[in-house]
């Protein structure tokens, strides 16, 4: 058996595992695997156990690597030369041609311990055209033995010549049940079903949330949002307070934030709430802004959200949705 350094698929892959091993063993496995689905589902933790998996010398009827073999403990030991990680120098920044054209070169591309090489390319929607182009020749001709494993949570980014060499495999929501019964022992005894609604069900993201300090942070942050919408807070002061903080996280409780209000406006018996710990706060925040304004509003933190990735002020951005949201007072003509 595998030890506890040996990554294995998550409850929720076994399904996706078993289909990717089974074309192993029918030797019909692509020379190129786009994983994708949203953030917090274990893309990145599949893909590190399928290449344990096809690096290892000795791997179990079901395809789990023995951890035990030379290559499991290169594998483990982060030094398999036959494993390439590629990614983003920086949070944000995009994958350039030359990061791109270092594993093409034919010797990169050869198995130094027989077997596979395998190349796991994380946020591969962040490669910029000229090193797209430069992986589009590399996977147009492939090498024998070399397996790649694309990894975007926004394939849509991706050229479609990229996405249409790959073999797609998109990972799906778990069952809430099993979802939560994995998070009860990760998560110091915290809320599991606020968690994983605060995570939209994903739950890598649930458990990046379970710290107490987080989740007051995230009420903090709602209190301030009322008080600019109720003019008691100067949006841009907050703007600067907020920048402070994850950016992805901030954009994701604001987004939240205006879905649920949306939501108890439509419907004040909502009960699939990302935020059901602060239906009342949410649903009076809701009939104070009319329906045209939030549908705005919603628009706008969906453009931040996707603008994440650029080289905008984070400041701004901010300060670009919540000057929007000032002096909106009391309005119930939606």
């Amino acid at each position: 058996m595998p030890d506890a350094n040996t990554p294995l698929p998550l409850p929720w892959q076994m399904e996706d595992w078993s289909l990717i091993q089974r074309t192993r063993s029918e030797d019909r496995l692509p020379h190129a695997l786009l994983l994708t689905g949203r953030e917090g589902m274990g893309k990145r933790h599949f893909a590190d156990a399928l290449a344990a998996s096809l690096l290892c010398s000795s791997p179990e009827i079901d395809g789990l690597p023995c951890g035990k073999c030379r290559g499991c403990v290169l594998f483990k030991a982060g030094t398999h030369p036959d494993l390439k990680y590629i990614e983003p120098d920086e949070p944000g920044k995009v994958i350039r041609i030359d990061t791109i054209r270092d594993f093409t070169a034919s010797e990169s591309l050869t198995a130094q311990a027989g077997g596979y090489k395998v190349v796991i390319l994380e946020q591969a929607d962040a490669m910029n055209r000229s090193a797209a182009n430069s992986l589009l020749k590399t996977l147009e001709e492939p090498v024998a033995w070399t397996f790649m494993v694309l990894i975007s949570s926004q394939p849509g980014k991706l050229p479609a010549t990229i996405r249409s060499r790959c073999q797609q495999l998109q990972m799906r929501l778990p069952d809430p049940a099993v979802a939560q019964q994995w998070l009860a022992a990760e998560s110091n005894g915290m809320d599991t079903a606020l968690l994983l609604s605060l995570a939209l069900g994903a739950p890598l993201k649930a458990r990046a949330l379970a710290d107490s300090g987080l989740l007051g942070m995230r009420v903090k942050l709602l209190g301030e949002f009322a008080d600019i919408i109720e003019s008691k807070a100067d949006p841009v002061a907050i703007a600067a307070g907020w920048s402070k903080l994850d950016p992805a996280l901030v954009l994701g409780w604001y987004n939240g934030w205006l879905t649920d209000c949306l939501r108890l406006k439509t419907d004040p018996e909502y009960s699939d709430l990302i935020n059901p710990d602060q239906r009342k706060q949410l649903q009076g925040i809701g009939k104070s802004i009319e329906f045209k304004r939030l549908f705005g509003y919603i628009d706008d933190a969906h453009r931040a959200i996707l603008a994440q990735g650029s080289q905008l002020n984070h400041q701004m951005l901010l300060e670009s949705l919540l000057l929007p949201l000032a002096g909106r007072g009391s309005d119930n003509s939606g």
